[in-house]
């Protein structure tokens, strides 16, 4: 069951999230490993750059990277439509 909920939230929302807001908001210049790609060796952060000099984040990295966008982009709902 835990890890049901850890695979929902981070791997799969969390992970797409981050597909698609990491390369927008960086123009193209870092980009989330892909999951049909062989594994590869990253730092301890979860970072590595590809032949091309971008950036490249690991699926578990990227994964807490959408799921705090996620919670932000919620509490800013929640809160914005508060009225004064």
């Amino acid at each position: 069951m835990e890890y049901l909920l850890y695979w929902l939230f981070f791997e799969f929302i969390g992970c797409s999230i981050a597909r698609v807001v990491i390369p927008a908001l960086s123009f193209g210049r870092v980009y989330v490993h892909s999951p049909s790609v062989a594994p590869e060796r990253f730092n301890w952060l979860g970072y590595r750059r590809d032949g091309a000099g971008r950036v490249v984040i690991a699926r578990d990295v990227a994964g807490f990277i959408g799921f705090m966008i996620m919670v932000v982009v919620f509490l800013a709902i929640i809160f914005g439509a508060q009225p004064f």
